[in-house]
């Protein structure tokens, strides 16, 4: 175990950085020969057993500047700059100068834990490979192993498994433990929490914290959460543009930034502290969705219930939020919805209609009348459709519209109704063209242009910066106002829920625990269950932050 350096417990020391990053600029070299800079003339420094923040939005050069210092970067890319470990520029030499501290004095979490792992080979062996690659050798290697999964928390075992056999909270763990296996001095971690609900998300950040601590670790940690930054960071960095427009601790950038957009960040971040509202129910005559004791199970050695005796409504111009960890049966909720389970038994109604046993025919009609909005917009669009394509192929499925300047005016009113205007910019360009917002409004203007009663939106801005989630958000409960829309939301994020929905149902193990206004759910949950992902919740008050630690 490496000693925490004696610097971090005397404040009057100021200790030697572990990575300094120095005047880095980054351009990539397009296809038509110009280049572009992305990264320019950025300065970052992190101590021993610091953690620091790189935050800003997609697209602001966050994680092309801690490639760039592994020198990770694809052909197309030129770097200049400084970036010192021990002193030393490993970048002034090249690859060559860099690779001998990949791992052993620098190592990285990727995002996106679930596809870090080679699914045919089992967990103890992906992290055998790096051991052996960089030198280990004999016995040494299982027991470095072992050593560190217990390290992160995995119990024992967990080196035979495969990593579709782990929670994605227990691969991001493995991903942890595989960085760590050469002991190096610093952590870059690139969103090591997206696609984690709350619960999940908090535990992995106090591992962080905890090996921060533990082992004087330096971690750069980049994400567009500022949440998370406040609940395991002592200072952050503020991108935009290629570059910092603000450094400071999270307390200052919290309480009195510089920057004005430091300030859009933090006001964009929705707080479960903030919820307001009178606690009441607004009652409707007629249910526009009307599910009752639905269950749904998946054969197995024992049988999975995933979804168990579960009833609730959703009227017209009501947005209902299913709330709850992965796994907790929300999304095979929502396919029973679309009628997408055949083995589903219970009852859904919409509109008095019966979803469960329909025929074909009237399945047909019933998935006019029912629209998804798929989690992530980069991958729900068709890259080859342009945007207009997109929306018209469902109106030529349904045979909406007789001719094609009938059904070019439904595309345009969809897309001036989710607030791409001109239509005309947006109508030829393809999903490459768009920012991820832009993405997310086109999914969503897809699944308005039917004209729908409801709309089943699974995770809508989970993949989004805080800055344009809250637009997205604001998007669906104008239309919920403004056209009667009821639609179902799934979220595992409370805050997002307690602010934009008219009523929140939180389930668990494929039951419901627990229903109401935001106001009483928030404030005066009857679960334990409930108040656990409450206080899972990253909050973007440092000093809120740091008192639920210490209860913790």
């Amino acid at each position: 175990m490496i000693p925490t350096p004696s610097s971090l417990e005397n404040p009057d020391v100021v200790p030697t950085p572990a990575l300094e990053i120095r005047n880095l600029h980054v351009w990539f070299r397009s296809d038509d020969g110009s280049e572009i800079e992305t990264v320019r003339g950025i300065d970052l420094t992190v101590a021993p057993g610091e953690r620091i923040g790189l935050v800003g939005e997609s697209g602001c050069g966050k994680t092309t500047t801690i490639l760039a210092a592994l020198g990770l970067l694809p052909a197309n890319a030129t770097v200049a700059g400084e970036v010192r470990f021990a002193g030393t520029d490993i970048l002034n030499g090249g690859d060559a100068g860099i690779r001998p501290h990949r791992w052993t004095d620098i190592a990285m979490v990727f995002q996106g834990a679930m596809s870090a792992f080679n699914p045919v080979k089992t967990i103890g062996w992906q992290i055998e490979e790096a051991l052996r690659f960089h030198g280990r050798s004999g016995p040494e290697i299982q027991a470095r192993v072992l050593e560190l999964l217990e390290l992160v928390g995995l119990p024992a075992g967990t080196e035979g498994q495969y990593p579709h056999e782990l929670s994605g909270g227990m691969k991001q763990r493995a991903v942890i433990a595989m960085a760590l296996s050469c002991d190096p001095k610093v952590l870059l971690a690139d969103e090591p929490t997206t696609a984690l609900d709350v619960v999940v998300q908090a535990q992995i950040l106090r591992l962080l914290v905890d090996l921060s601590e533990r082992l004087g670790l330096a971690v750069i940690l980049v994400t567009h959460d500022l949440g998370v930054v406040a609940q395991s960071c002592s200072r952050a960095a503020v991108m935009r543009d290629g570059v910092i427009v603000e450094t400071g601790t999270v307390e200052q950038l919290y309480r009195a930034p510089r920057s004005d957009y430091t300030r859009e960040l933090f006001e964009s971040t929705p707080d479960i502290e903030m919820v307001a509202g009178s606690g009441t129910i607004a009652t409707h005559a007629t249910p526009l969705l009307r599910v009752e004791h639905l269950s749904v199970d998946y054969p197995g050695k024992p049988v999975t219930h995933a979804v168990d005796d579960v009833s609730f409504t959703v009227s017209r111009g009501e947005l209902v939020a299913l709330v709850g960890q992965s796994g907790c049966g929300k999304t095979t909720t929502l396919q029973a919805v679309l009628g997408l389970i055949p083995g589903a038994r219970g009852t859904i109604d919409l509109d008095g209609t019966p979803v469960l046993g329909a025929r074909r025919s009237e399945r047909k009609r019933h998935r006019r009348r029912v629209q998804p909005i798929f989690q992530d917009p980069y991958e729900s669009l068709d890259v080859r459709f342009t945007v207009g394509d997109t929306l018209e192929e469902p109106l030529l499925i349904h045979r909406v519209g007789g001719s094609r300047a009938e059904r070019r005016d439904l595309v345009v009113s969809a897309l001036e109704s989710v607030g791409l205007t001109p239509p005309e910019r947006f109508i030829d360009r393809y999903p490459h063209q768009l920012s991820g917002g832009q993405r997310q409004r086109v999914a969503i203007a897809a699944g308005l242009v039917l004209q729908p009663s409801l709309l089943l939106a699974d995770e809508p801005v989970s993949m989004l910066d805080v800055s344009v989630r809250s637009g997205v958000l604001s998007l669906l409960a104008d239309l919920k106002e403004q056209q009667g829309l009821g639609i179902l939301m799934i979220t595992h994020d409370l805050s997002t829920a307690a602010e934009y929905a008219d009523r929140i149902i939180v389930m668990r193990g494929g039951k419901i625990v627990e229903s109401g206004a935001p106001h009483d759910v928030v404030h005066r949950p009857r679960e334990p269950y409930t108040r656990l992902l409450i206080d899972s919740i990253p909050s973007p008050d440092p000093a809120r932050a740091a008192r639920r630690a210490v209860e913790a």
